[in-house]
């Protein structure tokens, strides 16, 4: 099976979604590493309600870091696991107050090591806050980058190394989030859309739904 060529990926992306950013409304990198956090499982226009809500009623890691963990689940109860979220939200924030000074980190690295982060949102964070080249290969990266026949598998690890070795650095944020609006607007895991898929002709996976 002979891989979708990267040029030809990144042209489509680029004339379709050249815009495409961080759908998730953060004001400040706390901000984004609150919505990052809650964003597990749960779609952005949810997490943007809830996000909303939050603004309302707590402002800065200080706000957070005070309060029991209990204290936030009514405003989390709509999100899927909202009472770890809200666990992982307060120890974030104690944690940046304590090990960080209460500066969040741009390493994304030093993100990964506070609680309800991973590999994944750190980058996210990491490339969003502050445009460090780093690559969010969430549930639709993983999965475009398998159907273009850049990975094996559906993995984060393989989609990151796929898109690390085709696509320079300065591109890596927004390429993400463009592949991102592919998957969402016609590469969906079940269905997909291929006949209205501006790399439906050419995909090597055409029609397939694993």
């Amino acid at each position: 099976m002979t891989p979708l060529d990267p040029r030809l990926v990144d042209e489509v992306v680029q004339a379709h979604w050249p815009e495409a950013a961080c759908e998730l409304r953060w004001r400040d990198p706390w901000g984004l590493v609150v919505a990052v956090i809650l964003s597990a499982r749960a779609t952005d226009t949810a997490v943007n309600r809830v996000l909303a809500q939050l603004d309302e009623h707590l402002l800065g890691i200080h706000a957070y870091a005070v309060l029991d963990p209990r204290d936030l689940e009514p405003l989390l109860i709509h999100l899927p696991l909202y009472r770890q979220k809200a666990r992982s939200v307060v120890e974030a924030a104690r944690a940046i107050l304590d090990r960080f000074g209460g500066v969040v980190p741009q390493n994304p690295r030093l993100l990964e090591t506070l609680p309800g982060i991973g590999r994944k949102t750190a980058n996210v964070v990491a490339g969003n806050a502050w445009g460090i080249p780093a690559i969010g290969a969430d549930t639709h990266v993983n999965r475009l980058a398998f159907r273009f026949a850049w990975t094996a598998r559906e993995s984060p690890g393989d989609a990151e190394r796929a898109i690390e070795i085709r696509f320079p650095p300065e591109r890596w944020v927004r390429l993400c989030h463009q592949l991102i609006r592919l998957g969402r607007h016609h590469c969906k895991r079940a269905n997909p859309k291929c006949a209205g898929c501006p790399l439906g002709a050419v995909c090597p996976r055409q029609g397939v739904a694993p």
